[in-house]
């Protein structure tokens, strides 16, 4: 299995959010009024959404070659916030908008990732 590139600098990540389905558990009301609780999954994926900032055009190019070769494969993810390393997959293609320019990098983008827990442990 493939692993996620480790990027030339450590880019701030913006707007970091973790989220759970709230399609895990199926709740309804009987006519009693109490709720009846119907767990839908034995495993409810984590999901991941953020935005590297201030990402040079080469590591922009990697994240972008490594989407296309694993755009539908799990593959390992180191996530920074908690330094755990998950099987994930993408949910959606990388998001990159030009950011700026820098004087020794060249171009900086701004890339939003959205992914996915694939498998859980």
């Amino acid at each position: 299995m493939n692993t996620f590139p480790v990027l030339s600098r450590a880019p701030s990540a913006d707007g970091y959010t973790v989220t759970k389905s709230g399609d895990a558990v199926n709740i309804a009301s009987t006519s009693s009024g109490y709720p009846v609780i119907n767990k839908l999954f034995t495993f409810d994926p984590q999901p991941w959404h953020y935005t590297l900032d201030g990402v040079s055009q080469a590591d922009k190019d990697s994240i972008m070659t490594f989407y296309e070769a694993n755009k539908d494969v799990p593959f390992y993810w180191q996530c920074d916030q908690d330094s755990t390393t998950y099987e994930v997959i993408f949910t959606r293609p990388p998001d990159c908008r030009l950011a700026g320019r820098n004087k020794t990098n060249g171009w900086l983008w701004k890339i939003t990732m959205d992914l996915m827990q694939a498998a859980s442990g």
